[in-house]
């Protein structure tokens, strides 16, 4: 067996494991601490990685990988006197996903195996599109709509699964998709369509944006296609009337009439008059990256307070600093809020860079006709999750997403058909 292949399968294993551990333990009630489970698939996504770093064409994400290692050793080196050695490399962990990944599919990419690692994926999204379905349902009879409902992701895995199915089909329709027969390849493939119905019933409202997104960047990236573009507009209109009679069913609110409020967008995000800072609720999450921001005060504020403040309370203890603002660190957490808090405004600029890397990478691939549609489809992911949830902390779908920019990055067409 080669190297390649080798990783394809450490790989498969990983997103098997890492996308269903949690379901499995929860529902069935096992009493397994899943963070053990996560300690070895980290170990087996580090073997992976140990085994990749001979990447070509690659020395500017290698940097600042690099580089993002190096801010946070100085974030641990400022907070040495509240900060053990053990929380620091405990909290590492969280970024392991995101600084390995890449490296791990761009190197398979780059190897005569190349062409397995697509085919392998594919058949495993199935796979887990179509459990995802009666997983979501048990989990919505058992517990109703909301954070609950996260498939084979476990309870709170909502979010996570919402970006899962939509960038997954995405990814499986434009596998086979001809933009010049838009009506003929979407209906070729619309039974991919029926895998969102976890998203109707989990009541994540970003549902509404990815459905629109997700037509829109069937077609082509250009100025031609604004009639195109009104046409696919004209599309989406009943898929969305649909989604928001599901919607209005589970939730009780309508999209249209509630969801889009302003003021029920400001209370969302931003809390009101009536939000309670001491503990006993949830912070918005806008007001978290606020109060963040009024929080670190000077070399905190470039170098954070170091890793491992999200970590602990189970195995290790929690940290001072968490100790003392638990009441904001838990609940919701942004992803620019989680990178900021321990890295400071240095960590996360890296953070940031080093998908601005994949993205750049990405763009430049004329070889395969989507690789611009998705990778922008990727980063509108990527950039609503800094202000959503932390999903690229965890393994499964820091994983996933990672594997759509490299694919994107790197696929070539093998009839390499040109848009007009």
């Amino acid at each position: 067996m080669n190297l390649g292949k080798l990783k394809i399968y450490l790989i498969l294993f990983l997103l098997t494991v890492s996308g269903s551990v949690s379901f499995i333990v929860g529902y069935f009630q096992l009493g397994i601490n899943p963070s053990y489970v996560y300690l070895a698939m980290e170990a087996i996504m580090l073997f992976a990685a140990f085994l990749s770093f001979n990447l070509r064409n690659s020395s500017q994400l290698i940097f600042m990988i690099i580089l993002f290692v190096f801010v946070s050793i100085l974030s641990f080196y400022v907070n040495r006197h509240e900060l053990g050695l053990l929380y620091f490399i405990n909290g590492l962990r969280d970024f392991l996903p995101y600084l390995l990944f890449p490296v791990i599919f761009l190197n398979i990419f780059q190897s005569p195996a190349f062409r397995s690692l697509p085919k392998t994926i594919d058949i495993f999204l199935y796979f887990f599109l179509i459990f995802q379905i009666p997983a979501a349902f048990l989990q919505f009879f058992e517990s109703g709509a909301g954070d609950e409902v996260g498939g084979t992701l476990g309870s709170g895995g909502s979010g996570m699964l919402t970006f899962t199915i939509y960038l997954s089909t995405y990814y499986l329709m434009i596998r086979d998709f001809d933009h010049r027969q838009y009506m003929k390849s979407l209906w070729k493939r619309s039974y991919l369509l029926l895998f969102w119905i976890p998203t109707f019933i989990n009541e994540t409202k970003i549902s509404f944006l990815m459905i629109i997104l997700f037509f829109i960047l069937l077609a082509p990236l250009k100025l031609s296609s604004v009639f195109k573009v009104t046409f696919i507009a004209a599309l989406i209109i009943p898929v969305l009337l649909l989604f928001n009679n599901f919607y209005s069913q589970v939730a009780g609110k309508d999209f249209f009439t509630d969801i889009f409020k302003k003021e029920y967008i400001e209370e969302y995000l931003l809390g009101n008059d009536n939000v309670d800072l001491s503990g006993n609720m949830d912070v918005p999450r806008l007001m978290k990256i606020k109060l963040a921001l009024e929080l670190q005060k000077s070399d905190r504020f470039i170098f954070g307070n170091g890793l491992g403040q999200f970590k602990g309370g189970s195995v290790l203890a929690l940290t001072s600093f968490s100790t003392r603002y638990n009441w904001l660190l838990a609940g919701s957490v942004p992803m620019s809020f989680f990178v900021f808090i321990q890295t400071g405004l240095a960590g996360y600029l890296v953070f940031v860079l080093i998908w601005f890397t994949l993205f750049k990478r990405a763009w430049r691939n004329r070889s395969f006709v989507y690789a611009r549609n998705f990778s922008l489809f990727c980063t509108i992911s990527f950039i609503i999750i800094q202000f959503y949830n932390d999903s690229l902390r965890a393994l499964f779908f820091c994983g996933m997403i990672m594997y759509f920019m490299a694919f994107a990055a790197s696929w070539e067409d093998e009839k390499k058909p040109q848009l007009t």
